[in-house]
């Protein structure tokens, strides 16, 4: 069955492309902050609370750090979406989660302007998340066209309001950086799934492909629309999470 249609439907997408104004508009509403990490977080907090309102309800975002039974960490995310109807945060405060690694979906670094050190900071971030071993086995990369995931996987996005690169050839000078940071955290290029910025397109480093962003249907849609397909499909792939990972094993003695 085809997945896409002709005629897609005018008022969905006018409803995300209104979504991706809003964005570019609280984007611009951060930059009265004088402190860099403030203008961060509200624009961080405007594409969370964007997906938050906008996601299948089972599903929930947090800010603050994964966490597996071997106790890794993912040190902070900007923020996660993570499934609310099988687990709450182990531990929570008025703004950082705790997320167990078998409820963790999707984690969304966000900057104001991509430029080599930060993607060189996200390749070292994705590793990390990697590196977490969810009902005792460490996600898998996106598979290639066509084939089935042999594990578990979780998104890895680094969305961008805009890029420091000109708009000349600008996918494939991006995905040259991708490759050097990847690289040089000592990882794999599928450790990053999406690198989005919002003003000029979308590239996907494991398929070699990337999306330029359309004048008039703007590119947000596609992001959200490949987030929620996402979801949909991985939760239904996952196992009941057994909560006695976390614990040690007990010694039961014998009654009388």
């Amino acid at each position: 069955m085809k997945r896409a249609t002709k005629i897609p439907s005018i008022i969905f997408q006018e409803v995300l492309k209104q979504a991706e104004a809003q964005l570019a508009l609280a984007a611009q509403g951060a930059a009265n902050f004088k402190h860099k990490g403030i203008r961060g977080d509200e624009r961080a907090n405007a594409l969370r609370q964007f997906l938050t309102a906008h996601l299948p309800n089972v599903f929930a975002t947090g800010k603050g750090e994964a966490i597996d039974f071997e106790d890794t960490r993912t040190g902070e995310i900007d923020f996660c979406i993570y499934d609310a109807a099988t687990s709450s945060p182990i531990q929570s405060s008025s703004e950082n989660a705790l997320i167990p690694a078998e409820a963790l979906y999707v984690v969304v670094e966000v900057k104001s302007v991509l430029t080599q050190d930060e993607i060189d900071s996200c390749a070292i971030a994705a590793k990390k998340v990697r590196s977490l071993k969810p009902f005792k086995e460490a996600f898998v990369a996106t598979p290639t066209k066509g084939a089935i995931p042999d594990g578990h996987r979780c998104l890895y996005i680094v969305f961008a309001y805009s890029s420091n690169l000109g708009e000349t050839d600008w996918a494939q000078k991006e995905f040259d950086r991708i490759k050097a940071a990847t690289t040089k955290a000592g990882g794999t290029l599928d450790m990053i799934d999406r690198v989005l910025v919002l003003d000029r397109g979308m590239i996907r480093p494991q398929v070699l492909a990337a999306r330029l962003r359309d004048e008039t249907k703007g590119i947000f849609l596609e992001f959200y629309l490949h987030i929620v397909n996402f979801l949909t499909r991985e939760r239904k792939r996952r196992p009941e999470i057994d909560w006695t990972a976390y614990a040690s094993r007990s010694t039961w003695i014998k009654l009388s």
